[in-house]
Formats: C-alpha cells, structure tokens, sequence
C-alpha cells in the first residue's frame, strides 16, 4: 500500500463563500401537473411520505422569491426516500439545477438523511459544478407556506457554500 500526503494550503487558497436563498414550489397532489411523484413502495402498503420504503422523485421549480411567479432560477431535481421504519427520517439526494443568470449550468449536489417532521430540515452539500465546482457545505429546507387543499408547499432553502 501506498500512501501520499499533499500539505494543505493556506484556509482562503482561492475559495469563495456563497449563500443564497432559493424557493422551491412542491406540488405533491398526484395531479398531471404535480412536481414531486411517488414511485415505488412495498407492495400493499400506502405510498405516502411516512411509509417506509417509499420512493419519490421531484422536479420542482425554483424562484428568488416565495411568489410563484417570481423570477425563475432553476429546478430542484431528486429523489428522496423514507429510510426509517417510523415514517419520520427521509434520505435525500437531490441536484440544485440553475438556468438563469450568473449562475446559468451551474448545480449544488444535496444529500442527506433528516427528520422530515421539523420545521427546519438541515443536509449536506457534497459537490457542485460550473460556479460551484468542489462545493461543500450545508443546506436548510424551511416550509415557508402549505396549502393542504392543492397540497402545494412553498419551501425556503437556505445554501450556504465554499467552493473554487
């Protein structure tokens, strides 16, 4: 076996920090124009955000501000699952897809497993590309509004991140 040991550099060596806040617009009623799908789960069981097993996927729009209609700046591409026997902890891996403006092509990676039941839900961030390449740090998802009529959630994530 061989092993190398590259010194680390000085703490500031070309990173950057960036924080933004984004708006996602999770639509989850299983209607044609819904952004967020179960698709697979144990069989005779309820696919449903608390049964374990079950198997999402998501491509929600993301806005710079909790109105819909607010300026577009990408999507929220994933998939989550519900990873604990009680229904509570899910495991998301989740891409954070820009299209407009000064971070056009770029995309945070998300991934985590947390309590799903909290108002603030905090993950990791492990990678990024274009601006944010070698991206890390973390990501809190906040429910910002839910209509449960339409079940539509307006979900405010808080990215706070280092990268070249």
């Amino acid at each position: 076996m061989v092993m190398f040991t590259i010194p680390a550099g000085k703490a500031d060596d070309g990173l950057k920090q960036t924080i933004l806040s984004v708006y996602f617009h999770d639509h989850s009623s299983g209607s044609p124009d819904s952004t967020v799908r179960a698709v697979v789960g144990f069989p005779g069981k309820l696919w449903n955000l608390t049964q374990f097993g079950t198997l999402f996927v998501s491509d929600d729009p993301l806005t710079e501000g909790p109105d819909p209609e607010s300026a577009p700046v990408g999507r929220g591409q994933g998939i989550f699952v519900t990873t604990s026997l009680d229904g509570v902890n899910t495991h998301v891996s989740l891409s954070i897809v820009f299209t407009n403006g000064a971070y056009n092509g770029s995309t945070i990676q998300v991934q985590g497993n947390s309590d799903q039941m909290k108002a603030v839900r905090e993950y990791g961030v492990v990678s990024g590309t274009g601006k944010f390449r070698y991206a890390s740090g973390y990501v809190t998802f906040e429910n910002f509004s839910f209509n449960s009529s339409i079940s539509y959630a307006v979900i405010r994530c808080n990215i706070s991140i280092h990268h070249y």
